[in-house]
């Protein structure tokens, strides 16, 4: 029998190397002239590698939070142990599947430059499921599928799920940066809209001003972004920006405003959010207290020094 979950995450794994600078002109400007020199080194740029990936660090998010977690991704044999390092202690099962994880060099400075090559994760279809992993999706309270953005099979995979997981399946969907992805965007939004793949989208206040202006919907203000998505979509349309959040699901719209904080760190904060929504959403929490609790356990990801996600005693004490 399936041990049961109260999450199933899907599906990428990165390598992340992040490179620090206080200024990413003052680098692009340097590496322009080296190579105009012909080539050469640029030398005491402070650089780390870690752990990434919107499914992996949604999923680690989820389990210190306290849920019971199960993260079905891809890793080749030399990051296994990154991978599973990230877990050790947690409620959570790892399904990997073996294939290259993606690689993004991050350029941080006052704000965030991806590059990215995804790996496996840019081609993560439902066939590459097994019988073990549907029986785990199964299991699970909500299924999550989240960075749609780098995965060409994005859409099948969401319609995998729905066909095999049922009309009574609740899947989330937060899709990140899709804003490259073309023609591609509209075959989504149709899918959910029309196929009913989701009944929970989270997006980014960038990501939500695109998408509402491919479809033609109104933006004048975040709340008459957030309630037209959730109609026009038919889903639950959750919208976190750096200062407040909102969700609705077509007509009342509710607000939270998001503290202030200090920021340690410019990635994952949205990965946090959306895990701390989804905590409140198993708890039958209410709207605006759900949107506060993601709020609070964001700003104390960004302003912790170990660079780890909340626990839940953790938010609820945090004001």
């Amino acid at each position: 029998m399936a041990r049961a979950h109260d999450v199933a995450v899907m599906h990428d794994f990165y390598v992340d190397r992040l490179v620090f600078t206080s200024d990413l002109g003052d680098l692009t400007g340097a590496i322009g002239a080296k190579s105009r020199e012909g080539g050469g080194g640029i030398h005491g740029v402070k650089q780390a590698e870690v752990r990434g990936g919107n499914a992996v660090n949604l999923a680690h998010a989820l389990a210190r939070l306290g849920l019971k977690t199960l993260l079905i991704t891809h890793c080749d044999p030399p990051h296994v142990g990154m991978l599973e390092a990230a877990f050790e202690g947690l409620d959570a099962e790892l399904r990997i599947k073996d294939g290259e994880p993606g690689l993004t060099v991050a350029l941080e400075g006052r704000t965030n430059v991806m590059l990215s090559d995804p790996g496996l994760a840019g081609e993560f279809g439902p066939e590459i499921l097994g019988p073990e992993d549907w029986k785990g999706l199964k299991s699970a309270k909500v299924v999550c599928s989240v960075n749609w953005a780098a995965n060409s099979k994005g859409t099948q995979l969401l319609r995998g799920l729905r066909k095999r997981l049922g009309p009574d399946a609740r899947i989330f969907v937060d899709p990140a940066d899709f804003r490259d992805r073309g023609g591609d965007v509209r075959e989504l939004f149709d899918s959910i809209r029309r196929g009913g793949t989701a009944d929970w989208v989270s997006m980014n206040e960038q990501e939500a001003v695109f998408a509402a202006g491919t479809l033609g919907i109104g933006s004048a203000s975040r709340r008459e972004l957030c309630s037209g998505l959730a109609r026009w979509l038919g889903v639950s349309f959750d919208l976190h920006c750096e200062d407040a959040s909102y969700t609705s699901s077509g007509s009342k719209v509710f607000e939270a405003k998001t503290p202030r904080a200090n920021p340690l760190r410019l990635t994952g904060a949205g990965d946090v959010w959306d895990a701390g929504t989804i905590f409140c959403r198993l708890r039958d929490e209410a709207d605006e207290a759900r949107l506060r609790f993601a709020n609070r356990a964001a700003r104390l990801y960004l302003a912790s020094k170990e660079g780890l996600p909340p626990t839940e005693s953790e938010v609820r004490k945090a004001r």
